[in-house]
């Protein structure tokens, strides 16, 4: 059976390709900005962060104009969801495929490098992580040095002195 002889308006493939070649322009840019988090600096993992999801929530209004063409035309359905065989399509729904398929590669490059990215954050958490652990500890220890010094060791063998207690 071939599709795309169902639509009643030829306008929304257009309309649909549309929308997917800005898809895949959005995705892009959020491919770029992934791929430059592996090596950015610590500081500005953030912004990209922020970014990301500024693309995303760009691409989330798409997707919902993309649902109400699905939702309208069958054939239109199919060809998103990639329920169909190429060799079935009409020309302008071959369009359609075409820009679904850049759509496809493109998110599964973004999902390649996700794990890298992960674990470039979880690797810079850890950090921030030590770098405090390794503050407190060296302001405990300087406070100790300044409450021995202030009131000499006098007989104590230990003191243990809290962060709460303001000197």
């Amino acid at each position: 059976m071939r599709l795309g002889k169902g639509c009643v308006d030829m306008s929304h493939y257009d309309d649909v390709v549309g929308y997917l070649r800005e898809k895949t322009r959005l995705l892009s840019e959020v491919e770029r900005i992934t791929d430059s988090m592996a090596v950015v600096p610590q500081e500005e993992l953030l912004s990209c962060t922020e970014k990301r999801g500024k693309l995303v929530e760009e691409i989330k209004l798409i997707d919902d104009k993309l649902r109400e063409f699905a939702g309208m035309d069958n054939d239109i359905r199919s060809v998103l969801n990639n329920n169909c065989e190429k060799d079935d399509l009409t020309p302008e729904l071959s369009k359609v495929y075409v820009e679904v398929l850049a759509v496809n590669a493109v998110l599964n490059r973004i999902n390649k490098n996700d794990d890298v990215i992960k674990n470039r954050i979880e690797y810079e958490r850890e950090r921030l992580l030590n770098k405090i652990q390794t503050f407190n500890q060296g302001g405990e220890a300087a406070t100790q040095r300044y409450y021995k010094s202030i009131h000499g060791t006098g007989g104590l063998t230990s003191v243990n002195v809290s962060r709460d207690i303001k000197i």
